[in-house]
């Protein structure tokens, strides 16, 4: 497998590649996701497939973007490229990746012209702030690929620090018991991996160094390389609402977001333009509110109500400066800062989990009542059903939400998230944090 980066980390999204490599029905293909997921990594080991490889940066090399305004026949363009950077393009030989392709427009145009006039060339599009460029582009439907990359998955950072093993050995298991002595081992894992993330740099440097305060050292270097992206999409005014926000988001996870809470003097719209600008750079995501009666759960959607999660649980840690040495000593995410560690790893790996071939969406249940309030942490749908999920700390938890919409719902199926072995009672599911993908892998 060539998706290998120091003998260790590989990302599921390899296979993937390796299909679309292959595929007859190949499209170019373009990578999305917020900076620094491993886009362009995953590229570059892409590459290493091929005879040739060609890569072409609008970031670095600003002058690439002059061959594609001058035109946009595919062979031009192929033969230009060709000449400046002294490495053959040869259909089914060579992989020619646009790097940074936000930076270029009439690149991501050229792209159509690739499929339907050189179809057999292998064409890789990548770019850490394309959603934004994506908006004022018509692209053609049908001749274009997407995949979406996130930060690694609990499973894939068990493949990164050399623990395939255990990764497989949870697949195959499906949801048993797990003997104690692995079970310990793997919440240490789970633990571990709640401090650094899942972002492809720091965990490399776990992997050689072992070092956590290394690893926060990097996570504050990509924060600040986030905060040094707000002038590339925000108009100048926004910047200071950026900021805010940025700073800010944090202390309402897990909880419907209230703008009011990050700052009552600023109006609800000027916070949300700006909110919808960290969401577009793929720094935070919004879990919306879904009635939920049904498939698909986002016909339900209610727009004005919503919760937030940060993309990367180890970034959200370093963003409010967590002394990560009390979650070494305790045994249980849950119980740290009420609870909002376990919701943002469950959230990250739900969206980690997804189908990469479309954009991850995540929704939660609320019923607001006087006489009884009732929420439901995460709705997901699988096997054709609305499958509700909550995140306990407990043993037994407070299922009242999840009996609640359960019965309100005529739903047959729950899940419970927490520390605490694998068990089904009344159609609940447990699993612990480390069985996620198990289970929903056990769905397919």
């Amino acid at each position: 497998n060539v998706f290998l980066w120091s003998d260790k980390m590989k990302r599921d999204l390899g296979n993937i590649l390796e299909s679309w490599v292959k595929s007859n029905n190949r499209k170019p293909l373009i990578l999305r996701g917020a900076r620094q997921v491993g886009k362009s990594w995953l590229v570059r080991e892409l590459g290493k497939a091929f005879k040739y490889f060609v890569e072409v940066n609008f970031d670095k090399r600003s002058e690439f973007e002059e061959f594609f305004k001058m035109t946009k026949d595919p062979q031009e363009l192929v033969e230009l490229l060709s000449n400046y950077t002294g490495v053959k393009i040869i259909p089914g030989e060579t992989l020619l990746f646009l790097d940074e392709i936000q930076n270029c427009p009439e690149a991501i145009s050229s792209l159509r012209y690739f499929f339907e006039e050189m179809p057999e060339l292998h064409v890789v599009a990548a770019g850490s702030l394309l959603e934004f460029e994506l908006r004022k582009i018509s692209l053609p439907v049908g001749r274009i690929q997407f995949l979406y990359v996130y930060p690694l998955s609990f499973g894939e950072f068990l493949c990164a620090v050399g623990r395939e093993d255990l990764r497989e050995m949870l697949i195959n298991n499906q949801l048993n018991p797990i003997p104690l002595p692995i079970d310990r081992m793997l919440k240490e894992f789970v633990r571990i991996y709640t401090i650094t993330g899942g972002m492809p740099e720091v965990v490399k440097t776990y992997i050689e160094s072992k070092d956590l305060h290394e690893c926060q050292n990097n996570q504050a270097d990509i924060l600040q390389t986030y905060r040094r992206d707000f002038h590339k999409y925000a108009k100048k005014h926004q910047i200071k609402y950026l900021e805010k926000l940025f700073t800010t988001l944090s202390l309402q996870t897990g909880r419907k977001f209230k703008y009011s809470e990050v700052d009552p003097a600023i109006k609800s719209i000027t916070l949300s333009d700006s909110l919808d600008l960290l969401c577009s750079a793929g720094i935070v995501r919004k879990i919306y509110h879904s009635s939920s009666n049904g498939i698909p759960i986002s016909a339900e959607t209610d727009l004005k109500k919503f919760k937030i999660v940060f993309f990367d649980i180890g970034l959200m840690l370093n963003l409010i400066n967590f002394d990560f040495k009390p979650l070494l000593l305790d045994p249980d995410i849950a119980f740290i800062n009420n609870g909002v560690l376990a919701e943002q790893f469950v959230a990250q790996n739900l969206v980690a989990y997804s189908n990469p071939r479309r954009e991850a969406q995540l929704f939660y249940w609320h019923r607001e009542s006087r006489s009884s309030n009732a929420e439901v942490d995460y709705v997901i749908e699988f096997n054709n059903k609305v499958v509700p999920i909550e995140v306990k700390s407990d043993t037994k938890g407070a299922m009242k939400s999840m009996k609640i919409f359960m019965e309100s719902k005529n739903c047959d199926f729950g899940l419970k998230i927490s520390s605490y072995p694998y068990s089904l009672n009344d159609s609940v599911q447990s699993i612990p944090f480390y069985g996620m993908e198990a289970f929903l892998k056990s769905q397919k």
